[in-house]
């Protein structure tokens, strides 16, 4: 995995908290199969079904139980068997292969699913959903495709983004 770009909180993964204006390799990665970008977090996905994280953590979006920066990649804390990723504004989504959802990090619009809207750094199961087969994240929302074609939305939904025909939360 390389990296370039504003690097203030560590998000490039290098070590450091230099920009860099041309790419530099992610300190320590081998086999990553997929990568995911929050806002100032990086995730990586490793074949061996473990997720790790590195840069902006102030919420825990890195998910290895603090909300300590980290410059160089840590591994997300108590999550195995992971096949998909997905990495929000101040929070980040796993898929496990057995069709169950994960999320940690901010979730002060219920981003996370978990039915409250307490912050978490480490992962937790995203509540009553089963069978999912795809994750996506953005600004405080969070997504889910179910294997019966059916797609799951929650977190804000200030301007309709869960697409049920509300703005409430």
């Amino acid at each position: 995995v390389w990296a370039w770009g504003i690097n203030n909180y560590g998000q490039l993964g290098d070590g450091t908290t230099t920009q860099r204006l041309t790419p530099v390799p992610v300190t320590g990665l081998t086999d990553v199969i997929a990568v995911a970008c929050g806002f100032f977090q990086s995730l990586a996905l490793k074949s061996d079904g473990s997720v790790w994280g590195w840069g902006y953590n102030g919420v825990g979006q890195l998910g290895d139980g603090t909300s300590i920066n980290k410059s160089s990649p840590v591994q997300v804390s108590n999550l195995t068997d992971a096949v998909a990723i997905a990495a929000g504004y101040s929070h980040s989504l796993a898929l496990k292969a057995d069709g169950s959802m994960w999320a940690w990090g901010d979730n002060s619009y219920g981003q996370l699913g978990d039915g409250t809207t307490t912050q978490r750094l480490s992962p937790v199961c995203v509540s009553d959903l089963t069978s999912v087969t795809a994750v996506a994240s953005g600004y405080m929302i969070s997504m889910a495709l179910r294997s019966d074609g059916t797609v799951w939305s929650w977190g804000i939904n200030n301007y309709g983004q869960l697409g049920d025909g509300t703005t409430s939360n």
